[in-house]
């Protein structure tokens, strides 16, 4: 029987199937946006005024909270739900909750200023010349069938305007992914230094969008092979969103015989020109492992507990005022690894040290715990 679609549109399907991502608005509830955003600039050590505080361009930061995904933007999970192929495929476990781990974009700095690139913003060529091409599979070997992070989803904490720091989005891109994860049947362990799948990115794609003119609460469903980049924040203000995505419990099925494939499935073929691949077999075993980039944004977590704690003083408030799974005790902590992959071993290429270097840890098999206090330890 041919899949029926409750809450997506027709309008919603052939703009998912034919751009490899759908604009929900007003999806996330106010409440978290307003509550979430409320700590935000003691989190992160700012002044809203004085944007020569603002000492870092980009930075993503560590999760305090955590809400299920139904709960956080029921229309929008409804949707995301129907384009993989129904709720009961996703995972139980796996990011079924999303949270405050803000990815910021600070402008209102002379070094956004650069008049050139701005006028050239927006044009085939910038695009192709941006760097950090990517898609968020940093957990997991990486298979044609592979859908862990079956969609990637941008939730706006902030408006975004034009010329704001909206993700790009390489729409062509996927192409490029699936004919490589295709010729791989061994699969791809990130981060793809020996063979970069996002490399023609900059040498291929000629269909690019941006988000612009988002208001916060707005949400963005993305296919998860869908490429994209951070691009610069030329405007005084900073721009704040969260980057979960949706997990499933089995890989993509690309050899139906009744020909009924999921939303995702669909892209997936219509990039490689197929009604079916019966053909592909992955060659080695699935491997799951702890986020490679979580590392770093972890690393944050005492210095925000700090300043949060500091400023419930302030207010004649204890530690046990500030919201956050730190300070919930060691059962909460781990139930919170178990919910993000942080409870994974290490992969056969390490963790990332800091963002946007590519040095690793030594390998080892110890994973990194966060106790009451906010102090990390490592934990056999």
């Amino acid at each position: 029987m041919p899949r029926k679609y409750t809450h997506l549109t027709p309008s919603d399907i052939s703009h998912f199937l034919e751009h490899g991502w759908l604009h929900v608005p007003s999806a996330i509830k106010p409440q978290y946006v307003s509550s979430w955003m409320s700590d935000f600039w003691v989190r992160i050590g700012w002044d809203p005024e004085d944007a020569s505080t603002w000492t870092e361009s980009y930075l993503k930061m560590p999760r305090h909270r955590e809400v299920r995904c139904e709960e956080f933007c029921p229309e929008a999970w409804a949707k995301m739900c129907e384009i993989v192929g129904g709720e009961e495929l996703v995972d139980e476990v796996r990011e079924r909750w999303y949270g405050d781990q803000f990815i910021v974009s600070a402008g209102g700095d002379e070094r956004w200023e650069r008049k050139a690139e701005i006028e050239k913003e927006g044009t085939v060529e910038e695009y192709r010349k941006m760097k950090g091409w990517h898609t968020d599979n940093d957990w997991y070997r990486f298979f044609l069938d592979s859908s862990g992070n079956a969609l990637t989803i941008i939730c706006c904490f902030t408006d975004i305007p034009p010329r704001g720091g909206g993700t790009a989005l390489a729409e062509d891109g996927i192409a490029g992914i699936c004919s490589t994860l295709y010729a791989h049947p061994e699969g791809l362990d990130p981060p793809y230094d020996d063979i970069p799948i996002h490399a023609h990115v900059s040498t291929d794609c000629s269909q690019f969008t941006q988000i612009s003119g988002a208001k916060a609460g707005d949400i963005f469903i993305t296919h998860g092979l869908l490429p994209h980049a951070a691009t610069p924040n030329h405007l005084p203000y900073v721009r704040v969103i969260t980057n979960p995505h949706v997990n499933l419990k089995e890989p993509w099925n690309l050899n139906r015989p009744d020909g009924d494939y999921t939303l995702c499935e669909q892209v997936i073929l219509r990039a490689l020109n197929r009604t079916s691949i019966p053909e592909y077999v992955p060659t080695r075993p699935r491997v799951a492992t702890y986020p490679r980039t979580a590392y770093f944004k972890r690393d944050r977590v005492p210095v925000e507990l700090e300043r949060l704690v500091a400023a419930a003083k302030k207010k004649g408030l204890g530690p046990e005022s500030v919201d956050s799974v730190y300070l919930r005790g060691e059962e909460a902590v781990r139930e919170h690894e178990r919910r993000n992959g942080y409870d994974r071993p290490w992969g056969v290429n390490g963790v990332q040290k800091v963002m946007g270097s590519e040095e690793k840890y030594m390998l080892r098999s110890e994973r990194q715990v966060f106790g009451e206090e906010g102090g990390a330890v490592l934990v056999a």
